[in-house]
C-alpha cells in the first residue's frame, strides 16, 4: 500500500536502586570480572576507541573520573565521567546484570552500538568493560534528551520548538529507525522523548537499544515492554505479530508531544484507564490550528499518518521518506543549519537549569 502524502488521512523508564539487586555467580567471577566462559565477557573491548583520535587506549574502570549521574532508568544509571588519560567527557551506562533476560539485553544494546559506529544519528559508542557486577558501555556525552528541553522551552520559557527544528529531528530519527531496519533488520521498540538526545551542536541521536528486537520476515517475534504511554495499539493488544510501524506510532506520539508541548493522551487517572483509551478510542489528530499554535499542512499530514489506529494503514520508514515534511528538511541547507544553532543552543540552556527542566 502507497501511503504518500497525497492520501487522505483520518481526521523515563523507572529509577531504580541497583545496590540490593542480586547477582548471578554463573555470571561474574569472585573478583567481579566477567567468568571465561560468560558470553558477556566478549562485550569487554579492553580499549576506549574515540572516532576522532587515532590512539587507542588501554580500558577499565579505573582509567575514568565520577563527575555526577545525569541519568537513571529501570535498568541502569548513566554516569558523566572523564577519562584521564584524554582528558575526554563520555557518558557511561552502568547495567547490573542478574539473569539471563538481562544478559541477552546487554548484548543487544553492545552489538547494536558496535554495528553502527558510523552512523551520525545513533549515539557513538566507544568501549566497554565490567566492574563490581556491572557493565560499563562508554558512549559520547550528549547534553540533553529533547523530553527535558521540549519541556523547558514549553512550560517555563513559554515559548515553542519552530517547525525546521521539528522537521531537523523528524529526519534525524527516521534515519536512524531505517537504518536498524535495513541494515540490521531491527526494530527499537522504545521510541520516546527521552531516548532522543541533543548535543550543543544541534545534533540529534537515538539512543538505548537494550529491548531492540530481531524481525524475522519483518516482524518482531519477542515481546519487551517499552513504555505504556508510547506503545502502539496492537501492541498494548499483546498481538503475536508486530512490525516496525508499531515504532512509527512512537515516533508519531513524540513529534506530537514536541510540536504542541504536551502529551496527546490526557485526562486519565491510571494505567488501566490510559491502556483502554489508546485500545479503544480514537487516534490523536494534530490540527493545523490547536493549543493557541499553527502548524503547516505537511507537518500535520505527517504526524497524523504516523497515528493511523490501523497498523496496516500506517507508513513503513521507506514511504515516510515519501512525505513533503521529510523530504524539504532532508536536504539540508539554511533553514537546517539555523535549526542546528537554536536547538544547540536549547540543549545548553536546558543543560544548565537541571531544576527548573524537571520541576
Amino acid at each position: 500500500m502507497d501511503h504518500g502524502d497525497d492520501q487522505d488521512f483520518p481526521m523515563f523508564a523507572r529509577p531504580v536502586f541497583l545496590a540490593n539487586r542480586p547477582t548471578l555467580e554463573s555470571l561474574s567471577s569472585n573478583d567481579g570480572s566477567v567468568a571465561e566462559e560468560n558470553p558477556l565477557r566478549s562485550m569487554s573491548t579492553g580499549i576506549l576507541k574515540f572516532p576522532d583520535d587515532a590512539h587507542l587506549y588501554p580500558f577499565n574502570h579505573t582509567n575514568l573520573r565520577h563527575l555526577s549521574q545525569v541519568g537513571a532508568g529501570y535498568y541502569g544509571t548513566v554516569h558523566k565521567m572523564q577519562h584521564n588519560e584524554s582528558g575526554r567527557l563520555i557518558a557511561v551506562k552502568k547495567i547490573r546484570y542478574n539473569n539471563i533476560c538481562d544478559q541477552t539485553r546487554l548484548l543487544k544494546e553492545h552489538d547494536t552500538h558496535m554495528k553502527s559506529e558510523n552512523v551520525p544519528n545513533i549515539v557513538k559508542f566507544f568501549g566497554a568493560c565490567f566492574s563490581e557486577g556491572d557493565c560499563w558501555i562508554c558512549m559520547e556525552l550528549m547534553d540533553i534528551s529533547i523530553d527535558f528541553l521540549y519541556k523547558r522551552v514549553y512550560s517555563v520559557k513559554k515559548s515553542r520548538l519552530n517547525e525546521n527544528i521539528i522537521g531537523h529531528i523528524t529526519v534525524c530519527i527516521v534515519d536512524a529507525l531505517d537504518y536498524l531496519k535495513r541494515k540490521l533488520n531491527r526494530i527499537h521498540r522504545d521510541v520516546k522523548p527521552s531516548n532522543i538526545l541533543i548535543n550543543a551542536a544541534g545534533d540529534v541521536k537515538l539512543c538505548d537499544f537494550g529491548i531492540c528486537g530481531d524481525l524475522v520476515g519483518s516482524y518482531a517475534i519477542t515481546v519487551e515492554a517499552g513504555c505504556v504511554q508510547y506503545l502502539a495499539p496492537e501492541r498494548i493488544e499483546n498481538m503475536d505479530k508486530y512490525d516496525i510501524r508499531s515504532d512509527v506510532w512512537s515516533l508519531g506520539i513524540t513529534l506530537y508531544e514536541i510540536a504542541t508541548g504536551v502529551y496527546p493522551y490526557r485526562g486519565w487517572s491510571n494505567q488501566m484507564e490510559h491502556i483502554e483509551i489508546v485500545v479503544n478510542g480514537d487516534s490523536p489528530i494534530l490540527l493545523q490550528n490547536m493549543h493557541n499554535l499553527h502548524y503547516t499542512d505537511p507537518l500535520c499530514r505527517f504526524i497524523n499518518t504516523c497515528l493511523r489506529k490501523n497498523k496496516d494503514d500506517r507508513p513503513k520508514y521507506v514511504n515516510l521518506k515519501t512525505f513533503s515534511f521529510y523530504k524539504m528538511y532532508a536536504v539540508g541547507g539554511p533553514d537546517i543549519e539555523e535549526a542546528k544553532r537554536i536547538l544547540g543552543l536549547e540543549a545548553i540552556d536546558a543543560r544548565d537549569h537541571p531544576v527548573e527542566q524537571r520541576a
